[in-house]
């Protein structure tokens, strides 16, 4: 657009005032970028953060289940420790029997 000599054009706008509504129109275009950016990137964390709640429920289930197993392995560990428990189910499950004299060998 022509410029009057008195700094005005056709309109009646002056440049300076152009040219702070385009600095203004680009810093409102910058902010809104940001908040976009930070918008997303606070809903990715708000994901993340759901996906780690799960995850940790999941994995405290799983270590649960872990110690039940391992509590009953302990016990089951004790049961085998008891020799008479051992010497009755080599009799039962196995058919063991205590060997006789002749059976045995001494070693020097």
């Amino acid at each position: 657009m022509p410029m009057r000599p008195d700094g005005f054009d056709e309109a009646g706008d002056s440049a300076p005032s152009r040219v702070i509504a385009r600095l203004s129109l680009f810093a409102v275009a910058v902010l809104g970028t940001v908040f976009v950016a930070f918008a997303i990137f606070y809903v990715w964390i708000y994901v993340q953060q759901v996906q780690n709640g799960y995850r940790l429920a999941k994995y405290y289930e799983e270590h649960e289940q872990l110690v039940t197993v391992q509590r009953k392995l302990r016990l089951e560990w004790s049961r085998f420790q008891d020799p008479f428990l051992l010497e009755e189910m080599g009799r039962k499950q196995f058919g063991l029997v205590p060997p006789k004299p002749e059976q045995k060998i001494l070693m020097p």
